[in-house]
Order: C-alpha cells, then structure tokens, then sequence
C-alpha cells in the first residue's frame, strides 16, 4: 500500500479540514441480492443457485464522502439459502495475500469490484472471493489496485442468523483500509461479489426450498463513526 501512503500523507491536510466536523454520518445504504436460477430443489437435494449476486451501495450524504469508513458489513440469507463451502478447496488468509495464484485449483469461489472515495478520488478496486477453511465458515475476499498498490484481503465469517433468515456472513473491513493514515478515510461506495460454482457435485451456493415465492436478505452496516445502518431487500424464487 505504499503508493496509497504516499497519496494519503500529500493530501492528508486537505481531508483533515473536512473531517474535523463532528456529526454523526448518514450515508443512503442500499442491498441487491439476486440468484441466476431461482428455482428451488428441496432439503435433501438442494439446487444450485448459479450464482449469488450481493451489491451493497452505500451514497454518502452531501459533504460525508471521505469523512467515514465502513468498518462491518453482516449480511443475512434466507433460511432457504444454504452453503456447501465444506465441500470446496480452501485457501489461507495468508496465501491469498501473499500470492493468491499459488492458493488450490477450485479455491476461488467468486469475483467482483468495489469503488471508494479517498482524498476527493474515486478509486476502483477488483475483487477475488476464496474459500477460506474446511469447516465452510470463513471467506477472503481480495481488494486489488496496482496503481495505489493495494493487495489486502476483507476477512468474512460465515455463521448462523436468526429466523427468517439462515446464514449471515460478518465481513470486517481492515482498519488500514478504512484509514490509510490518521484522519483520513476512505468511505467505500459500492461493493459487488458474485461467488458460486461446484465442488464434487456439491454447490456453493444453493436452493433447499421457497416460501412465498421470494427470499429475504438483509444486511447490518457499521461505520466508523459509531453510527449503523440497515437495508433489506428480497430476490424471486419458485418451487
């Protein structure tokens, strides 16, 4: 991250005199969850769901971009979603930031891109998801940009939710993410992860069942200011 250091420290004065505002911050947080199949199998033989599509935008209020970070994003599923994670190759924490080509064959379980606003730019991240341990519960999702040298992985927890909803996935922003230097933030506005596939037969990501014809998603936003945010949505599905 050198290079995003060097960036931070030149225009480190310039976001100081913006974040010396104290007032709780009051981002729009918005959540886009969709499946390509969403027709349902049933508990005992689950259906694939292709591939699960989260988007979490996050529209800072005039004035805020660059002022906050966001520190947790927990993600919640419908209880009809269900994880075969267990069933893949996995891929240390370590490895994937070390040198993630180097992580097993069948380990990466997804992609994406992210954009944040630092030091009045935007800039554009691609994203890697890895399958982290062989209990199913853990995530990595690798943030790159080679011009501001960038290459750090978000750390995501795979655990259960409560009713309606089944698994929820906890994802903690590094703090030298959030904030490069003292003072200066970079506010995340969108991040966008596909992830799916199958692993000996087994889907990532599937359909056990549907109730109502939709499922229900819901997702919990932390920022770094102490403040919180809540959005819900619901995706179609059939039996």
């Amino acid at each position: 991250m050198r290079k995003f250091m060097l960036l931070a420290v030149a225009s480190l004065a310039a976001v100081l005199g913006v974040v010396g505002i104290a007032s709780a911050v009051n981002p729009e947080q918005s959540l886009i969850v969709k499946t390509t199949n969403t027709k349902a199998g049933s508990p005992a033989k689950p259906k694939s769901v292709g591939k699960l599509n989260v988007e979490t935008p996050t529209k800072p209020a005039e004035g805020e971009a660059g002022t906050f970070a966001t520190k947790t994003a927990v993600i919640s599923f419908d209880k009809n979603i269900v994880f075969g994670a267990s069933k893949f190759p996995t891929c240390s924490l370590t490895q994937v930031e070390k040198d993630e080509t180097k992580c097993k064959t069948g380990s990466k379980v997804g992609s994406g891109s992210a954009t944040a606003v630092f030091s009045g730019q935007t800039i554009n991240l691609t994203v890697k998801a890895y399958n982290g341990n062989a209990k199913g519960t853990k995530i990595y999702l690798l943030v790159q940009n080679s011009q501001f040298g960038i290459n750090k992985a978000l750390d995501g927890t795979l655990g259960k939710a409560l009713p309606p909803y089944g698994k929820r996935l906890t994802v903690k922003i590094p703090t030298n993410l959030q904030q490069p230097v003292a003072g200066a933030y970079a506010t995340l506005t969108d991040f966008k992860t596909s992830v799916g596939g199958t692993s000996n037969g087994t889907p990532y990501a599937a359909l056990k069942g549907c109730t109502a014809g939709k499922l229900r998603y819901k997702g919990v936003f932390n920022y770094s200011d102490g403040t919180s945010k809540t959005a819900t949505t619901t995706s179609k599905c059939s039996k």
